[in-house]
């Protein structure tokens, strides 16, 4: 039984609800993300993995044509779990400056693209390996801070986001990705790493869903998309409408049929872009006020932490990578995950200040963490996960981190496949261990 001061949650516990980018201004913003990807001195590491950012081995099951592009591809495990670790695809570029990050990101969706790496819907996340070890808020979002929602166009990938402006939307080459001069004046460090993730969804509803992004890539939905700073505040329910509604919406915005403003956080319009690739032009201009019927989410909005077997929530990715540690090293592993006091010192400004905002908190989550992990049942620990939701009024939500949390989930269950990692080295040394390291040829998926 879970203490009652979960109870005392509520709106702290807002913040691992979505960790967006956004402007300098709002609160969970990557401003002053000063470093590249920290890599492993090890000899036979290309990254300090901690299981808390990594994937269970056992769901990583997409096969990719290493064949057809020119980058070292390692299964790198996690420093404490064996069986959890991430599939990293290393990217060498020329150096640190944002014209060298940009031709090495423009070169990845030139190559990732040809070699079905980067398809159509496919959801690249925002990766910042470099906030290991901090405090618990970034480890519960599991190191993720932005999500983009990724299409393609004679034959490269393109990345369409909200916010819907130059310093986002692009080939992977703007300024979110290879840093620089925000339009506030802030210095942006740009992104040295992704997450790459695959919604389920057929062929054909990834060439609809490349004719939706196409559109609002180019007429950035009429200035009606704006981005939304309140990530606790959901369209369909600020709006008090259906997820039905709130897609046929986006829909005819794109299409240029209603004026009505949609302000939508990155991913928010990500999840509403793929819900929408079931519905072609023609459903959407005939859909009535109930919404189009076509609509299709490929995951229902989620809740803080699930409360039954077949629930997963927004701040358990950690716990299912948790769970295939051995029994015996689960208590010790949950204490890095929730360490105290916390090391901000990587944090950017607003991830310090929320991070510390909830610090009180955390025991309230970490109890809960630590039943989970000695084997209660999500059914035995229904009362605490009630107590924690209703910290955010039981809205469910969709954070970047749910797209990766639902590729954990085990097969038969999950509705989104986790794909690669993408890491960007600007060392030689890296380079060369990378391709030390690089899995056999012939083989895509770890052994």
């Amino acid at each position: 039984m879970l203490s009652p001061r979960l109870s005392h949650l509520a709106l702290l516990l807002v913040a691992l609800v979505p960790a967006c980018s956004a402007e300098a201004d709002a609160p969970a913003d990557d401003e002053g993300q000063d470093q590249d990807v920290v890599t492993s001195t090890s000899p036979d590491r290309l990254l300090d993995v901690p299981f808390y950012f990594s994937v269970p081995k056992s769901v990583v099951k997409t096969e990719i044509n290493r064949a057809k592009y020119s980058y070292s591809t390692v299964w790198q495990p996690s420093v404490e779990v064996k069986d959890a670790g991430l599939r990293i695809i290393a990217i060498k570029q020329a150096g640190t400056s944002p014209a060298a990050k940009k031709s090495a990101r423009e070169d990845m969706a030139r190559q990732l693209s040809a070699a079905g790496v980067l398809q159509d819907g496919d959801i690249a996340l925002t990766f910042r390996p470099e906030l290991a070890g901090t405090m618990a808020y970034p480890h519960i979002q599991m190191g993720t801070t932005h999500a983009s929602l990724v299409y393609t166009k004679g034959g490269v990938a393109y990345n369409v986001d909200s916010p819907l402006d130059g310093e986002y939307v692009g080939q992977f080459n703007t300024l979110h990705f290879t840093g620089g001069t925000t339009s506030s004046g802030t210095t942006d460090y740009g992104t040295d790493a992704l997450q790459i993730v695959r919604p389920r969804i057929t062929d054909a509803r990834r060439a609809q869903l490349g004719k939706w992004a196409t559109a609002v890539a180019s007429n950035r939905a009429n200035g009606h998309v704006r981005f939304q700073k309140d990530y606790l505040a959901p369209i369909f329910a600020s709006k008090r409408m259906t997820t039905k509604q709130t897609v046929t919406e986006l829909g005819k915005i794109i299409l240029g049929a209603s004026t009505n403003d949609m302000p939508m956080y990155c991913s928010e319009f990500a999840w509403h872009m793929i819900a929408l690739s079931n519905c072609t032009e023609a459903d959407i201009r005939a859909a009535g006020a109930d919404g189009a019927a076509c609509v299709d989410p490929v995951f229902a909005p989620m809740q803080l932490v699930g409360k039954d077997s077949s629930l997963v929530g927004l701040a358990e990715g950690p716990l299912l990578s948790l769970q295939v540690a051995p029994a015996a090293d689960r208590a010790r592993l949950v204490e890095q995950i929730f360490p105290n006091p916390g090391n901000p010192g990587k944090l950017s400004s607003g991830h310090r200040a929320v991070s510390e905002q909830v610090a009180p908190l955390m025991p309230g989550l970490k109890q809960y963490f630590q039943a989970r992990a000695g084997g209660a049942t999500p059914e035995q620990t229904a009362s605490g996960a009630d107590q924690i939701n209703a910290g955010v009024q039981n809205v469910p939500n969709y954070s970047p981190t749910a797209f990766l949390v639902n590729a954990m989930q085990a097969e038969g269950v999950r509705k989104v496949d986790y794909i690669a990692t993408v890491v960007f080295v600007d060392r030689d040394s890296d380079a060369i261990k990378a391709k030390k390291l690089a899995m056999p040829s012939g083989t895509s998926i770890p052994q």
